[in-house]
Order: C-alpha cells, then structure tokens, then sequence
C-alpha cells in the first residue's frame, strides 16, 4: 500500500511509498482490517512528529496520522464481541474514530491505505453522514464523519467535565453562558455547535474572518481579538456581573485569558484547557490547576485536560449525529493523498477553519 511515514524529528515527511499492507486473512483476534476513506489531520500529529526523535528503534518505518473514516475489509474471530455492535464487524461497514496511544506511539496511523484497528475504537459512521446532504456527494457527507475523531471526542471531554459533579457542575445546558476562544478550530467549532444546539448561550473568540463562519455554526455572539488592543478587558467590561460565564473553553492556550478570568467568569464557573503549550501542560498544570490562592493563583476553577481516544468517545460523538445536536461539521479544506505536507502547513499554520481532511481512496 501507499503510506506516508515519518522518520526524522518534526514536521519532515517522507515521500508516500510502498509499505506493507496487512493481510486480510491475517486479522488478529478483536481487530478490524479497514480501507481509509479519509483520515483527519490534527495538531496533536505535529506534537508526536516533534516529541519522538528518528533514532528511536520503533520509528524504523512509522505511518503518520490519527483519525479516520473507512471501510471494514475483514475482521478478526473477537471483532464482533469487542465492539459496541456486531455490525461494525461486518465487511463494507463504514466506521470512524482515531487512534489511542499505543498504535499512535508505535507509528500505526491513519495515512495509509489500509489499516489495522482495535475493534473497540471504531464507530459506525452515522446516518446523518451516509446520505448526501446540501447537494453534495457521498463522499462530502462521509468525509464529515472525521469529527468522531480527535477534535470531536476532545469536545465530548469537555462537555463531560463540565457535566462532572462537584462546584460548578452543569446538569442543563439551557441557558448557560459558555465562552469558546479559538471558536473556529476544529474542537471549538464543535463545541460551538453542540453547546447551541443544546440549549447554551455561546460566545465564540476569533478572528474577524471567521465570525461568518462561527455564527453560521450558533454562536450568539462573536469576538474579534485582533480589533481589541485588551481583548481581556474588553470581555470583562462588556459582560454585565449577572450575565458572567458559567463555563470557559480555551482552545488556544492563552494563560491570560485565565489569569484575568475575574470580569467575566463566575465565581463557581470553570475554566477548562484542551492545550498544555510549549510545556506540554507542565506550566499550566503547576501555575493554574495546583497553585492556591494564597501564593498567586487565580480564584477561579481550572484544569488542564489530556484525552486519550476510545470507541466510547466515537460512539458518543456519533450519538450527538444521530441526536441532531452535532447537524454541520467544518471541513477547513481537503487535500488529495499527493498532498499531504501542504496539508500539514495548513495545520500548522493556526488558521485552518476547522478539520483539515486527506482523501486517502474513494
């Protein structure tokens, strides 16, 4: 099969080239051989490219990528048993999820054009996504399905934490205040529309060329940081004390919007992170999250988050589908397989409009 690998430190891919193609009547146990339709590019890609140097023994030949959308080839004899429904064991099913950590760690990933899954990771793509909507193809819908990847079980997280018990908890999204900066991301796009569509008061942080975009989505307002020299200060000033926020998603990494927080987040509100930065969530974790009050920290609740991909959290972003809360998925752009460092540049460059999608076969 053709695949893209990478062997050298940060973002430096090889060539696609002939790589070896599992057999389909070699399926192991609880596994699922897929054809990849589409996989889904995201930062944390660049992140494992960076954190793991060319000289480590298990990158001799390592695929990048870690969500997908695709075709079930064959499955293994526990296939059916380990999955959430024998029917994603079935060969022509179409699935969807990403990668957890062991198979991304050992360079198993999504740009390739056939892959070998755990059952339990996968989900079948939904309803909503099989049928042509708007006048587009199939293929338009199905692409859409890469939101039950990364980008979208990170958002499951987030609703998921915020919904936890303990101060500050959310049992009804209706009428709760949510603050989304990078509102036109890929997580914050998501969490833009599911939050609206259950019910929340969504104000998005963005550039002003994306506010189109991000109304388009259900964000009931819509802030510009670039035209705003304190864009903090103007949040605060223009969020009355009885209209504060109940919850705020950073998607950036922005330590001030937290630190500055007091004007416009709740007393009992959250402050969740999906981004650790530089450190990797060292500082974070350290400055906001442990630090008390009494030496520095702010009074607000924090926590940094770290998702590890499941079928659970693919499943459950199907269920938002099939649900209607998720009804529109921003697809950024979509490369061919020919394009993929191009499409790696556009993530990189923090200005992708969502999910940023490699049409891997038809």
């Amino acid at each position: 099969m053709r695949a893209w690998t990478s062997t050298k430190t940060g973002l430096q891919l090889d060539a696609h080239r002939p790589s070896p193609a599992p057999a389909a009547s070699a399926v192991p146990g609880a596994h699922l051989l897929l054809r990849v339709r589409y996989a889904g590019l995201n930062p944390a890609d660049l992140a494992l490219m960076a954190t793991f140097p060319a000289w480590l023994p298990w990158r001799r030949n390592p695929i990048v990528g870690l969500d997908f959308v695709g075709e079930v080839i064959a499955a293994g004899p526990q296939a059916a048993q380990a999955s959430s429904s024998p029917d994603v064991a079935k060969a022509g099913t179409l699935v969807c999820g990403a990668l957890g950590v062991r198979q991304a760690f050992f360079g198993a990933g999504t740009l390739g054009e056939v892959l070998m899954v755990p059952a339990d990771l996968v989900a079948a793509v939904p309803q909503r996504f099989l049928s042509a909507r708007n006048g587009g193809g199939e293929g338009e819908s199905i692409r859409a399905a890469v939101a039950m990847g990364v980008t979208g079980q990170t958002a499951a997280l987030v609703l998921r934490e915020a919904e936890a018990r303990g101060k500050g908890r959310i049992a009804e999204w209706a009428g709760k205040r949510v603050l989304v900066n990078g509102a036109s991301g890929g997580v914050g796009s998501i969490l833009v529309h599911v939050l609206k569509n259950r019910g929340a008061h969504v104000v998005g942080v963005c550039s002003g060329a994306n506010e189109e975009m991000v109304r388009k989505l259900g964000a009931d307002e819509v802030i510009d940081y670039k035209v705003h020299q304190d864009v903090y200060g103007f949040i605060a000033e223009s969020t009355p004390k009885d209209q504060q926020f109940d919850l705020v998603v950073d998607c950036v990494g922005d330590d001030n919007l937290y630190t500055r927080c007091l004007g416009y987040l709740k007393l009992e509100g959250r402050f969740l992170c999906i981004t650790g930065g530089p450190s990797q969530g060292v500082y974070p974790f350290l400055m906001h999250q442990i630090r008390p009050v009494f030496l520095g920290g702010t009074p607000r609740s924090y926590k940094i988050l770290g998702m590890g991909p499941s079928g659970a959290g693919a499943r459950e972003v199907a269920d938002w589908a099939e649900k209607g809360y998720l009804k529109e998925v921003a697809i950024d752009s979509e490369f061919t397989m020919d394009e993929v460092p191009k499409a790696y540049e556009r993530v990189e460059s923090k200005r992708a409009r969502g999910k940023v999608v490699i049409r891997i076969s038809e």
